[in-house]
C-alpha cells in the first residue's frame, strides 16, 4: 500500500473552497497534512500542518492513475432565518493528484518568457506570468489598498513545477505542471474532466 500511495499528493479545490493548498503524504498508517511557504526564487517549501488521520479513519477510491478520493466522516451546520440549526453527519469526497517531475527542457526563465492560450470548459484566459491579471480600474483599487491583485507565477516543489495564481499574497489555486516545451504546456490537477489539458503558445 505504501507503494501505491507513495510521493505526495495535491487537494483538488473545486470552485467552493477557498482554504489554502494542501499536500499530503502516506506514511505507514497515517496521512500527514502539509502547508505551502514561499522560499527563495520560484521554490515552494513543505510545512508540517497539525492534522494527522488516521488511515482506518478514510475510506479511499483510487480514480484513475494518480488520483484518488479520500472518503471523510463530517457534519453539515445549517442555519435558518428564525435561528433554528441543524446538524446532520454527512461523508466529505475529496480529491487528490499524485505530483509528478515536470518533464521540460527550459530554463526557468525561458518557461516564464512564455505566453499561452488557456481553454478549459468554459473558462478562457492567457497564461502571461508575472503580470497583473485584474482589469485597470481593480488595479487602482488595490492599489490604493496596498494590495498585489491576481496574477500567474511559476513555482516549484522539489521537482514538479506549478503554474500558480495569487491572489494578493495568498495562491488561489496550483496547478501542476506535467510537460512544457517552446511550443506548448500540460497542465493537470483540475476538479472536473479533463483533468489534464494542454495550452499552445501564443
Amino acid at each position: 500500500m505504501e507503494e501505491e500511495f507513495s510521493g505526495e499528493w495535491l487537494f483538488i479545490k473545486t470552485a467552493d473552497h477557498y482554504g489554502d493548498p494542501d499536500i499530503i503524504e502516506f506514511n505507514s498508517n497515517n496521512i500527514n497534512h502539509f502547508g505551502l511557504q514561499k522560499n527563495d526564487g520560484i521554490s515552494l517549501n513543505k510545512i508540517a500542518r497539525n492534522w494527522i488521520e488516521n488511515l482506518t479513519d478514510a475510506k479511499i477510491q483510487c480514480k484513475k492513475t494518480n488520483r484518488i478520493s479520500i472518503f471523510r466522516n463530517g457534519q453539515i451546520h445549517k442555519f435558518f432565518n428564525d435561528d433554528k440549526q441543524i446538524t446532520e453527519d454527512c461523508i466529505f469526497e475529496d480529491e487528490y493528484e499524485r505530483l509528478i517531475a515536470t518533464e521540460t527542457k527550459l530554463s526557468e526563465s525561458e518557461i516564464q518568457n512564455l505566453k499561452f492560450e488557456f481553454i478549459w470548459n468554459n473558462e478562457k484566459m492567457k497564461i502571461i506570468f508575472n503580470e497583473i491579471l485584474d482589469e485597470s480600474y481593480m488595479q487602482e483599487i488595490n492599489k490604493r489598498l496596498n494590495k498585489q491583485g491576481r496574477r500567474i507565477i511559476l513555482e516549484k516543489l522539489n521537482e514538479t513545477l506549478f503554474l500558480s495564481i495569487y491572489d494578493d499574497i495568498y495562491i488561489q489555486n496550483l496547478l501542476p505542471i506535467k510537460y512544457v516545451d517552446n511550443q506548448k504546456i500540460v497542465l493537470y490537477g483540475f476538479p472536473e474532466e479533463p483533468y489534464e489539458i494542454s495550452c499552445n503558445v501564443i
